[in-house]
């Protein structure tokens, strides 16, 4: 039987995250799982981006960028039961989402995608991808198109 106790949901705040933090609530309330959101600042600058791609120490920070909308979202749900908690890091987030997920014990990963392709993907990268085969956990990638038809389902 598949036991889900802790569910990882990276959040950057775009309206891709927010569909998956919307699938976490979801299922975290259904399953009773703790749900983790995780909230990844880039380096300030090129010379922290640099010493942190050659493993200089990041500073972990629980600084004030959480947004209002969702922290009152988060505040709203755990009113409503659901067990979650915010941790805000500094660093690249393909590191951080794969160390945070491995050293947490995370059994599902539940993550915006863009959906892009071509060109735009190969240029700009996709932090999604890399991290759904980097890890050794079910990964929920949700693009933001499917989650507005899936999202339509259960209004």
């Amino acid at each position: 039987m598949i036991q889900l106790s802790k569910i990882l949901c990276p959040t950057d705040y775009s309206k891709t995250s927010d569909k998956a933090v919307r699938y976490a609530i979801e299922l975290g309330r259904k399953v009773g799982a703790h749900v983790r959101f995780l909230h990844i600042m880039q380096p300030e600058n090129i010379a922290e981006k640099t010493a942190y791609s050659y493993g200089v120490s990041k500073k972990g920070g629980k600084a004030e960028v959480v947004s209002e909308e969702f922290r009152k979202l988060l505040m709203e749900e755990k009113k409503k039961g659901l067990s979650a908690d915010i941790l805000i890091l500094r660093g690249n987030p393909y590191d951080e989402i794969i160390e945070q997920s491995n050293a947490w014990g995370a059994d599902l990963l539940v993550m915006g995608s863009h959906g892009r392709s071509g060109l735009t993907r190969i240029l700009m990268g996709s932090v999604a991808e890399a991290v759904f085969h980097a890890l050794d956990i079910p990964v929920l990638l949700v693009k933001q198109n499917a989650a507005d038809k899936a999202m339509q389902d259960y209004s």
